[in-house]
């Protein structure tokens, strides 16, 4: 047989996904390993995406025709909206904005406009395990930057290491996993950062309207960061529709249009129909006041989690500012565990984390694959429903292990 890429043959599976597969082939399981958000997409709107947007004509004038590089120019029109009524931002929906597979094409798609394979990649420790796997694959060079848990965490990037050899860095704020949403300081110490090594910035904000701690900023609200910054977002989380497969990004007109060539070899175009869908998400009148509902239960649920689950020793080294879950240190319940537990895993993370599936039937997700500094932690979801979360509550405070 040929040589196949041994690159990708080396990867692990996707933990979350993998973790998620077992707890849905087990309806013993509660499941609060994946970022599946139970709300969404608005109740108000699902007759008229039964209806209209998933009806025959609509389905006909999607699936007979390629949709345009760009994505459709109302969809774009819309985004272009979503930020200037959101963040008083002027985005050119003609030129600075490109409607994606998702957000993880995009962040694909902006690693192919903007670096080369062997090019160094910056992300931070802990950060989102796609990033890591996105950068590897396309053929260029993690440069994993240590962040310790303080105010202004990013500031403290400046005092690590020269920036030279870097030519992009990814920023995921809100944060998944840790809930860090950065600061107006922080986005100065990314300017600085980026100028220094005439890198790009490429900020990952899917989870922008769940800013419950922290009030969110677009990096572009940085006017050193315009000419230098790609913003990556999606429909997934906000609207909580994982499936749709509709993101965007809005970059540098040059940019866009690198960007623009790859998506169009690798992809082709988007749904359109599924687009649609996408429109009337941003474009519905009670849209802000329907995010804000959630992002009010999403803060809800953080702060009973985080009470409850202190209590029964897990601790926290950052207190999340936003995004959908929860990211507690597992050092105590790890110390807790049998002696064979504790001798069986690298780490604490992922003892604790098997424990709880095997032995408490809850499924979270280990620190590790976020990051070495992070190994000691789990991660769980704040957006599953009311049923899930609550039971998923009991179990992990059910007691001595």
């Amino acid at each position: 047989m040929p040589i196949v890429n041994q690159t990708i043959a080396a990867m692990q599976e996707y933990a979350s996904k993998a973790i998620s597969a077992v707890a849905k082939a087990d309806p013993s399981i509660v499941n609060l390993s994946i970022g599946e958000p139970d709300f969404g997409p608005p109740p108000r709107l699902l007759d008229a995406i039964a209806n209209e947007d998933l009806g025959l004509s609509a389905f006909l004038s999607s699936a007979k025709h390629y949709e345009t590089t760009r994505g459709a120019k109302a969809l774009r029109s819309a985004v272009a909206s979503w930020y200037a009524r959101r963040h008083d931002l002027d985005v050119d929906p003609e030129r600075e904005i490109l409607i994606t597979h998702g957000g993880v094409e995009a962040v694909a798609v902006a690693l192919l406009g903007t670096t080369v394979p062997g090019d160094a990649v910056g992300v931070t420790d802990p950060s989102y395990m796609l990033y890591k796997r996105a950068i590897t694959t396309l053929g260029r060079v993690v440069l994993t930057m240590p962040r310790p848990p303080q105010e202004n965490e990013f500031c403290a990037l400046l005092e690590q290491r020269t920036p030279d050899r870097m030519r992009a860095l990814v920023v995921n704020s809100p944060e998944n996993p840790s809930g860090y949403v950065l600061t107006d300081a922080d986005w100065d110490a990314v300017a600085t950062l980026a100028e220094a090594s005439d890198a790009w910035v490429i900020h990952d904000e899917v989870y922008d309207a769940l800013d419950f701690g922290r009030p969110h900023r677009p990096a572009w609200c940085t006017p050193r960061l315009r000419d230098r910054t790609i913003m990556i977002n999606s429909f997934s989380k906000k609207f909580g529709v994982p499936g749709l497969r509709i993101g965007w990004m809005v970059a540098p007109e040059q940019v866009i249009d690198l960007a623009g060539k790859a998506h169009d070899y690798l992809i082709l175009g988007v749904n359109a129909q599924y687009e649609r869908i996408a429109r009337r998400l941003l474009e519905d009148p009670e849209a802000d006041r329907w995010l804000a509902s959630n992002r009010d239960m999403i803060r809800t649920r953080a702060s009973r989690g985080l009470e409850t689950l202190h209590a029964a020793g897990f601790e926290w080294s950052r207190r999340p500012q936003g995004g959908m879950f929860l990211f507690p240190s597992v050092r105590r319940l790890h110390a807790q565990l049998p002696v064979d537990w504790r001798n069986r895993y690298r780490s604490a993370g992922e003892a604790v984390a098997a424990f709880l599936l095997k032995e408490r039937r809850v499924a979270v997700v280990p620190g590790s694959v976020y990051g070495e500094s992070v190994a000691d932690h789990v991660r769980l979801v704040l957006c599953a429903s009311d049923a899930a979360f609550d039971e998923g509550l009991a179990r992990l405070t059910a007691g001595p292990t």
